[in-house]
């Protein structure tokens, strides 16, 4: 699963991506992107390592719902299967 969202701060648009991504061991990994629209490469990426699908889901509601906080709306989400 892959979700962007962004917001705009003082007339610059933001994005933050979250991507859940298994890995051949068996566990998550969830990266997380963040940057301006303008530039070409992201600000930082952020990778964290789960060991089940269940703690990554959860970790990415976290996010997802701090951001909401922040005044980050949905732009897209992509299920990949």
């Amino acid at each position: 699963m892959k979700m962007t969202m962004i917001r705009s701060v003082k007339g610059r648009v933001r994005y933050y991506t979250l991507e859940l991504i298994p890995n051949l061991f068996g566990e998550w990994m969830l990266v997380r992107t963040y940057g301006s629209i303008k530039k070409l490469k992201p600000t930082g990426v952020i990778r964290e390592i789960y060991d089940n699908a269940e703690a990554a889901a959860e970790s990415l509601q976290s996010l997802i719902n701090a951001k909401q906080k922040k005044g980050y709306t949905n732009r897209c989400v992509l299920n990949n299967g």
